[in-house]
């Protein structure tokens, strides 16, 4: 057992851990920095954010109902921590809903900005279980590997979610095939999981659709459905 070194909770290694996978959900997506803002005006950068969050919020609304209990984050800035806070929400009225986040190397957050270090803080304090794929303390993401750097912690932690679910939501861009979320997409689709994703042009064409007003965008994203199978049970 390790602990984190922003909030001091106890963090698993997967060799202590097992995860029944039949009901758990996990996510991938990009990094806040790398949304792509409505008609490239970096002034609607927020509004595209909040887009972004509302129609991820759509997609765990209806695969949860649909029996999924388990939400499975990365940790990672942008949709990780953007669906870790809908399930913490979704936590307060739904007492089965569970969220574990899996952490890519202990150190990982070391250059989150100010605001998300307080997100993951409260992510990390309220998940019912914290993991780390990198059983090696002093050990962080380099692109060449050393002693203490290692190229592949975010692919090990990726793979790792999408073995340990059922069902996989993705924010992947199609511009970037070679990014970690494209990776983490196809390996899932090696092992035949069903795979929710959307993209930035469906966001881009959700705010031609409803403007900025947010109840509007709101009420347009409930016209969205899926076809979800049952868990196994």
């Amino acid at each position: 057992m390790f602990y984190s070194n922003t909030t001091g909770m106890a963090v698993y290694s997967t060799l202590e851990i097992s995860i029944r996978r039949e009901k758990a959900v996990c996510v991938t997506g990009h990094r806040e920095k790398y949304v792509k803002p409505y008609r490239n005006n970096p002034d609607n950068f927020d509004i595209t954010c909040t887009a972004v969050k509302l129609m991820l919020d759509r997609y765990i609304e209806l695969i949860m109902e649909k029996g999924y209990t388990t939400l499975i984050s990365g940790l990672a800035e942008g949709v990780d921590l953007w669906a870790a806070e809908r399930v913490l929400c979704r936590k307060r009225f739904d007492k089965d809903c569970r969220l574990i986040g899996v952490m890519p190397y202990l150190k990982h957050s070391a250059a989150f900005s100010e605001e998300n270090m307080n997100l993951l803080r409260l992510a990390e304090r309220h998940s019912d279980l914290l993991i780390t794929t990198c059983d090696k303390r002093n050990v962080t993401y380099g692109k060449n590997a050393t002693q203490y750097t290692d190229p592949n912690v975010y692919k090990r932690r990726n793979y790792y979610i999408v073995d340990n679910s059922a069902v996989v939501i993705a924010f992947c861009s199609e511009d970037n095939p070679h990014s970690g979320t494209a990776q983490t997409v196809r390996y899932a689709q090696r092992l035949n999981r069903p795979i929710y994703s959307f993209n930035i042009n469906d966001v881009h064409a959700l705010l031609d659709k409803t403007g900025f007003d947010k109840t509007a965008i709101y009420e347009e994203l409930r016209n969205i459905t899926l076809d979800i199978p049952e868990p196994e049970i």
